[in-house]
């Protein structure tokens, strides 16, 4: 495809119907407010240009965008000397609108003719932003301009036009960490004016400093500064935050108008706990500018309050929007592994106790494989307006964008709360499958629409959390096709319980059925066992105290600093615990909280405990998974539930074989243990002879 294009792009001066003439004459790849279809939305558009004195009729011919290509299948007229308006809405409606969309950051389109090869026109246009336009001057002319006022379906005007845009402003020296005052210094091509602001707002040629000199600065301050000429665009923005003092690992930098953050009638982050931060929706988002860590350039953005439980405090939790009206990069906001989304949430974790906890079982979920999808999460530090914010988590929005990345699908059912409210696509499913649930389906029935492992998965980290919020704190989605299986996200997981608490008792005493179903998972035939084992495994292998202990000494270690930043911050406004605390707090719940959970299970679930030591050989020599779950070197003492079978695999290291089980005569590489005839397991290995 791409090299028959080629071919015609080079071809195009030769070949061109005398009779068919059309050209491509103005395009908008981000219109907000310049012209609306008969529906009332505003769609990209490309106009047409007829320059010869016949009508012309489109049908037939295809407009092409790199890969993606529409073809014209109705009647559609372009007057002798008038303009058509082509809507690139990516929907297959009328006549006018085209079945995909323009890209923002610039691309190319050719208008084939009705022979399906004669190329009629071709036009590259580069980046534009909200409100720009690009066309030819005069009209069907060769040379093409910016609107900064769009003429979409008239003459395109030459008072209007801009040839060129500026460049980014460079600052000198560039923005970062400094111990004493500096003089920043700005520079930018020749014959350009740089207008800078200092207050978070954006640089304007009408209330913004204009640059004459050096920059002096000697606390926290973002700057935003943009280049202006005569008979140019304006080009894209500079964002520098410079820091003084402490130095704040992976700053992330929000500015903005100080209005939109606390005018009193208008800013979405006013004091007080009734005040307008307790809004939502589009009309209480504002434009703003980010620069993140791994991406410092800087880049539009809208920006809401979010959540709920950090609203009513002082440090709050914000969601970031890439939308074309706020010039956002095209493929959405980046994160650190190479994905990008149309939202992201900063996440204000406003205890110490939040963060290790959240950041924790985040880390357990994912380097364990566990069957709950969980967002990932870049510890950053905020700064808005270069203000000093504390310490938060950059994380995708558990939206449908995310869910279909991590499941491969091209489109999801996502459902949320204890009513299995729809998010996306349809959620009547989930509420049939529960019901399935509830009425204590036999496991081949529902494991037609519930994928169980994820199910109960769930159910044992609510369990070993004992979460007070679990019922409110759900979420989960399938893919949108035969066979697609429900799956659960686990989220907002700062709430524990105190480790002695008998979680088990409390999620059994719920009224009405709630996620995670702890007592219809106990009280079915097939699902109890499953759950047990799951549980006995979890226990071994991942909330092992001794283990689980040192990654959350490690995670405290890792970011000791920033915690005691933070806290250092807030302390006065939010009378948090010291960080010191929290982490011994932690260190206490992980080690008490298995022995609690077990006895509670054994109890209501009748099956009584059992030890069984299982002695683990050195890596080099093999490797030994528990229900999937690898266990590490060394001696094991695990507490497991009588009558309830437990699976176990042997998996020899490269140069060795397996030899056989201590403790389990005559059974494979994998089988089936069975606590109550079991007390001392140990796999034995030989080296594989040459």
């Amino acid at each position: 495809m791409r090299s028959l294009l080629l071919f015609l792009a080079c071809m195009a001066s030769a070949q061109v119907y005398a009779q068919d003439i059309l050209l491509i004459n103005e395009l908008q790849a981000a219109n907000h407010g310049t012209i609306a279809d008969g529906a009332g939305l505003t769609h990209d558009w490309v106009e047409v240009f007829n320059p010869g004195p016949a009508p012309v009729d489109l049908q037939g011919m295809r407009l092409i965008s790199g890969l993606r290509q529409h073809h014209f299948r109705h009647a559609l007229i372009v007057p002798p000397g008038g303009h058509r308006i082509l809507w690139c809405s990516g929907l297959q409606g009328d006549g006018a609108h085209v079945s995909f969309k323009l890209p923002r950051s610039g691309g190319s389109l050719l208008l084939i003719a009705t022979d399906g090869t004669t190329i009629l026109d071709m036009f590259t246009w580069t980046a534009l932003e909200s409100g720009i336009s690009m066309g030819r001057l005069p009209d069907g002319g060769k040379a093409w301009s910016y609107f900064p006022t769009p003429t979409p379906g008239a003459a395109n005007r030459t008072d209007h036009a801009r040839r060129e845009r500026t460049s980014v402003p460079v600052a000198e020296p560039t923005a970062g960490h400094f111990a004493t005052p500096i003089n920043a210094q700005l520079k930018g091509d020749d014959g350009v004016v740089i207008y800078y602001t200092m207050d978070g707002s954006a640089p304007d040629t009408m209330s913004s400093f204009r640059y004459e000199g050096p920059i002096a600065m000697d606390a926290n301050t973002v700057l935003r500064a943009r280049a202006f000429a005569v008979g140019h665009i304006p080009g894209p923005e500079l964002h520098g935050l410079y820091t003084f003092g402490s130095q704040h690992p992976h700053p992330l930098s929000l500015a903005l108008s100080p209005e939109a953050l606390y005018d009193g009638k208008r800013g979405i982050d006013t004091p007080g706990l009734h005040q307008n931060h307790t809004r939502d929706g589009k009309a209480w988002e504002r434009a703003a500018s980010v620069s993140l860590p791994y991406a410092p350039e800087g880049a539009g953005v809208g920006i809401r309050i979010a959540g709920s439980g950090s609203r009513g405090l002082a440090k709050r939790s914000y969601k970031l929007y890439a939308r074309s009206r706020y010039d956002s990069p095209d493929k959405g906001i980046p994160f650190p592994d190479g994905s990008y989304h149309d939202e992201a949430m900063l996440r204000a974790d406003a205890s110490p106790h939040a963060f290790l906890r959240n950041r924790l079982m985040e880390i357990l979920v994912t380097r364990h494989g566990l069957h709950v999808d969980v967002q990932p999460s870049t510890p950053v530090t905020l700064y808005l307006n270069g203000r000093y914010r504390g310490l938060y988590r950059l994380m995708p929005p558990k939206d449908a964008q995310w869910l279909r990345r991590i499941s491969g699908a091209g489109s999801v059912d996502v459902v949320e709360g204890p009513a299995s409210n729809t998010l996306s696509g349809r959620g009547a499913d989930h509420r049939s499958a529960l019901e399935l649930l509830v009425n204590g389906a036999p496991l081949e029935e529902l494991g037609t629409r519930i994928d169980m492992s994820s199910l109960i998965d769930l159910a044992a980290l609510d369990l070993y959390m004992g979460r007070a919020d679990h019922d409110l704190n759900v979420r989960a989605h399938r893919p949108r096709e035969t066979g697609g299986l429900w799956r659960w996200v686990l989220f907002d997981m700062d709430l524990w319980a105190p480790a002695a608490e008998n979680s088990v008792e409390r999620m059994c005493s719920a009224t009405v059925p709630e996620t995670p179903f702890v007592p219809q998972l106990l009280a079915h035939p097939e699902l109890r066992p499953l759950l047990l084992a799951r549980i006995t495994a979890l226990q071994a292998a991942v909330f092992a105290p001794a283990q689980v202990r040192r990654i959350a000494d490690s995670l405290y270690h890792a970011h000791e600093d920033a915690l005691l930043a933070d806290h250092r911050r807030w302390e006065l406004e939010l009378g948090n615990p010291h960080p010191v605390e929290s982490s011994k707090a932690m260190d206490a719940f992980l080690n008490e909280r298995p022995a609690h959970l077990m006895r509670h299970l054994a109890r209501k679930s009748g099956h009584p405990l059992r030890s069984v030591r299982i002695d683990v050989p050195p890596a080099d020599q093999a490797r030994i998974l528990i229900e999937g779950l690898e266990l590490a070197p060394g001696r094991h003492e695990v507490r497991c539930f009588a009558g309830v079978p437990v699976r176990m695999e042997a998996i020899p290291a490269v140069g060795h074989e397996f030899a056989g089980w201590k403790g389990a005569d005559d059974a494979g590489r994998v089988f089936t243990m069975d606590a109550g005839r079991t007390s001392l397991l140990r796999a034995m290995f030989r080296p594989v002879l040459p």
